[in-house]
Formats: structure tokens, C-alpha cells, sequence
């Protein structure tokens, strides 16, 4: 007997999923750390998106230390971290896709650091086109470079952000968005 077509639309379809949940949530969960641990852990005059009412509250004392030594390369561990997570949640990705999305962030987030460097940063500071200055968070660029502080455990942190991110993409491919069963995962 022949289903009638209102019936077999009133069928719920699954639907589509936009981007890999866990790696979305664990994206967000790991950029959500970095921001309290410069909430609660960084001096306001040195953190440029946090505003002085809301550091004023979070940390009276200008500061509490909480994460200690880790502090220092946590918040470069956890961008890396979670940027590699954020693409990946939007892409459905193989192992090749998933390399290149750590292999990416990697070098993004080194290549910012070493723009830190001393010898380095005044270089860059003088490269900075003249239209940053008026364009919002861009026109901090060359104060990033030129009163940030360059170290080489934040390369190392970096590089253990990406690596960390590499299995768990991997791990959670199976929630990877739809994609038609003509074309493959990169």
C-alpha cells in the first residue's frame, strides 16, 4: 500500500549538522579558560581586551595569580588549542585536513610570537600600514609587537597545543558535518 505524500513528509528528517559539536564545545571551553585566566590572572594594563570596569571587579588586587608559573604559557597553549578546534568543528576533515589545520595554526600563532621578539618587533611595528590605526583591535598591531613579550616556552606551548589538537580531531571525526556521499573528507 502506497504512502501518501503528506505522510511521508510528516516523517522528521535528521537534520543536517553545521559543524562537530565536541569540537566546537571544546573550542569554546578552551578559549572560555583563556579569557578567565586573563580575567582573573593578567594586569589589566596588559591585557587589551578586557575592559578596566570588569578587571577592576574580577581582580582588586591587580591580580591573583591563580594559575602561577602555568599562567605564562597557558594562554598561548589554550589559542592554538582551541583555534585548531573551532576550524575543525566546521570543516569535515581527514587526517591530511586535520595536519594542515594544526600545521596552520601553528605557524600563525609562532609566527606572531616570534613577531614578539625584540630584534624582531620594531621591524614589523614599521611595516604596519597607516589605515591599522583606525581599524578596531588592528590598531593595536604594532603595540602587540612592539610591547609584547617574546618567549620561547610560549613556542613550546604552542607547538603542544597543536599537537594535543591533532588526536582529538581525529578522535571525533564521526561527528563531522554532512556531506554528500559523492565527495570525501580531506
Amino acid at each position: 500500500m502506497p504512502t501518501s505524500k503528506s505522510a511521508a513528509s510528516a516523517t522528521p528528517q535528521p537534520s543536517r549538522k553545521l559543524f562537530n559539536r565536541p569540537r566546537f564545545f571544546a573550542g569554546l571551553t578552551a578559549l572560555g579558560l583563556g579569557s578567565l585566566l586573563y580575567l582573573l590572572d593578567r594586569p589589566v594594563d596588559r591585557t587589551y581586551f578586557i575592559p578596566q570596569f570588569l578587571a577592576d571587579a574580577a581582580q582588586p588586587n591587580g591580580g591573583a595569580s591563580l594559575f602561577g608559573s602555568l599562567g605564562q604559557q597557558l594562554p598561548t597553549f589554550l589559542h592554538v588549542f582551541a583555534f585548531c578546534l573551532l576550524t575543525a568543528a566546521l570543516l569535515r576533515v581527514g587526517v591530511r585536513g586535520s595536519i594542515a589545520i594544526c600545521s596552520g595554526w601553528l605557524i600563525i600563532d609562532a609566527a606572531f610570537e616570534i613577531g614578539q621578539h625584540p630584534d624582531i618587533a620594531p621591524v614589523l611595528a614599521q611595516w604596519m600600514p597607516d589605515w591599522f590605526s583606525a581599524a578596531p583591535v588592528l590598531e593595536n598591531t604594532a603595540g602587540y609587537f612592539l610591547h609584547g613579550r617574546f618567549d620561547p616556552y610560549d613556542l613550546v606551548s604552542i607547538a603542544a597545543g597543536a599537537l594535543l589538537a591533532l588526536p582529538l580531531i581525529l578522535a571525533t571525526r564521526r561527528f563531522d558535518p554532512s556531506r554528500d556521499s559523492t565527495t570525501n573528507g580531506v
